[in-house]
């Protein structure tokens, strides 16, 4: 699994929470006798822990990097009832 997008960061005291654009979550096509499952991005959350001489990375692209290298675990969020208009 990779990050598409980051869409907040947050912390608290010393827990960082991180809502994202995750790639290869969520099953869109069931396995068929022809293929195998295909499956797609979808918004998810996490948290973890920074060591007290960890510094979060400023540019978007090296904060994403340094997520993935994390190895977080990821779960997707129930949006069923968000309004899109």
């Amino acid at each position: 699994m990779s990050i598409l997008n980051i869409e907040t960061i947050y912390s608290d005291e010393d827990v960082i929470y991180v809502c994202a654009v995750v790639d290869d979550v969520v099953q869109t096509y069931a396995q068929t006798y022809d293929s195998p499952a295909e499956y797609g991005p979808a918004l998810c959350e996490s948290s973890f822990t920074l060591d007290e001489d960890e510094i979060l990375p400023d540019n978007e692209y090296e904060l994403i990097q340094f997520l993935d290298n994390l190895d977080l675990d990821w779960r997707v969020v129930d949006t069923s009832d968000y309004y899109l208009d």
